[in-house]
């Protein structure tokens, strides 16, 4: 099992599945989820990763120490999952920095070409008869398109939530 597994199995076991899958769907996703994975190491005094989920589950009271050390390090863990959105944030502060036109607004384009392409594949996939056998591949292009650019770019533009601003100010003021 790779380390995000590993990570994502001790959360569910622990109930610290919301909090850390929101910092485990990221870029740095690896990086939280070895951090999450020293911490249980450390909690349990198991050396090899693939064990830490046979050793909570068999403990109540491992499992409540994992839950507070996670607990405990979650202004760390917040700011090594923030990383990824960091840097595209700045990407873009340095882009309206220049004085091209093109590179200023380029996100705006980009953002208005797939908001436009979502659109007129809704739009098709709604009133154009799709062969028989087809209709899976255009749910899971349509999954794709709402889920993945339609929600990066809303997320890049709002922000994925309060949540989201509460971490992002927190961070802020410990910088």
């Amino acid at each position: 099992m790779g380390p995000i597994a590993i990570a994502v199995g001790l959360a569910k076991l622990t109930g610290l599945d919301e909090k850390l899958g929101d910092w485990l769907s990221g870029s740095n996703a690896a990086g939280v989820a070895n951090k999450v994975i020293d911490i249980a190491k450390t909690v349990t005094g198991t050396k090899d990763p693939a064990n830490l989920v046979d050793a909570l589950s068999s403990n109540d009271t491992l499992q409540t120490q994992f839950r507070l050390a996670v607990l405990n390090k979650e202004q760390e863990l917040a700011i090594l999952a923030l990383k990824n959105v960091q840097g595209a944030r700045q990407m873009q502060q340095a882009a309206l920095d220049q004085d091209d036109r093109v590179a200023k607004r380029f996100i705006y384009y980009f953002s208005w070409f797939w908001a436009i392409a979502t659109s007129l594949y809704i739009a098709a996939i709604t009133f154009v008869d799709i062969p028989e056998g087809s209709e899976r591949f255009a749910d899971t292009i349509l999954g794709f398109l709402l889920g993945t650019t339609l929600g990066a770019i809303l997320n890049f533009f709002y922000g994925s939530s309060q949540g989201s601003k509460s971490k992002t100010d927190l961070i802020g003021r410990y910088k």
